[in-house]
């Protein structure tokens, strides 16, 4: 705002504030006017007065002005303050070497989990096979180089509503929606079949340029709409578990593992 005659020459202060924020706004108002207690401090979305987008903390206190009750609303431009600490969260969400999320915003993605959707979602937990011996061979920082490789095709395998994590070493974890479990084995196998083709030309100082490949299994579950992280992890884990004893570059099902081996047992 640039002047104090500027707002005052405003036909109302509802201008600044994205129409979506006007019902709480004047239910603010109300309750302030009702009881005299200040509302506590809110962060939203705000324009100035050339339309410029802004983010503003609002606080709302009656005073009294000239023996009538009026409200004040002290208008806080937090812009700059707000980005940095998103910044700063999603710098703690993310893994310093392939920026993948981390762990713990899995955990809290998990501890956050709400009502019911209308897709399933999938927990998947994907290994590369034989890392260690890339790692032996051609040193830990092409190691690092083959992590950073995987994790770009993983990430670009999401879409925007999923989740792709490292969960350290050479563990990553997506969390996708399908609607069935042959949509997300398809998906999934898809992946995997990307990353069987898919080869890797790095910088060795002691040699000539490489070309690697690597492969992945894969260990994917549903998750319940009761399943904290744990439950549907170990899950996902015995899946991998299976895949990797099964050859390695593979993907299982943990839901048709199972059903597969009780129709063995029952027969």
């Amino acid at each position: 705002m640039e002047s104090a005659e500027d707002v005052l020459s405003l036909p109302s202060i509802r201008v600044l504030f994205e129409k979506e924020h006007w019902p709480e706004a004047q239910r603010r108002y109300n309750h302030a006017i009702e009881t005299g207690i200040p509302t506590p401090p809110e962060v939203i979305n705000h324009m100035d007065l050339k339309g410029n987008p802004m983010i503003a903390e609002i606080t709302d206190k009656v005073i009294d002005w000239y023996g009538e009750k009026a409200m004040c609303t002290f208008v806080s431009v937090v812009t700059d303050q707000v980005r940095r600490e998103r910044t700063l969260r999603d710098m703690a969400h993310r893994d310093d070497l392939t920026n993948l999320y981390n762990r713990r915003y899995l955990l809290d993605l998990f501890s956050e989990r709400h009502a019911a959707h209308q897709r399933c979602q999938y927990l998947a937990i994907a290994d590369i096979d034989h890392f260690k011996h890339i790692n032996d061979t051609f040193g830990h920082p092409v190691g690092d180089i083959v992590l950073r490789r995987v994790a770009r095709e993983i990430e670009g395998f999401t879409t925007p509503d999923e989740y792709a994590f490292r969960l350290g070493g050479e563990e990553f974890a997506l969390l996708i929606w399908a609607d069935n479990h042959g949509e997300a084995y398809a998906r999934l196998e898809q992946l995997r079949k990307s990353l069987e083709h898919c080869e890797f030309r790095v910088s060795h100082p002691n040699s000539q340029p490489l070309t690697l490949s690597c492969t992945i299994s894969i260990g994917m579950t549903v998750i319940a709409a009761t399943d904290d992280f744990l439950s549907a992890s170990l899950r996902a884990d015995e899946a991998l578990y299976i895949a990797k004893r099964s050859g390695r570059n593979n993907l299982i099902n943990y839901e048709a593992s199972i059903e597969k081996t009780q129709k063995i047992n029952a027969s």
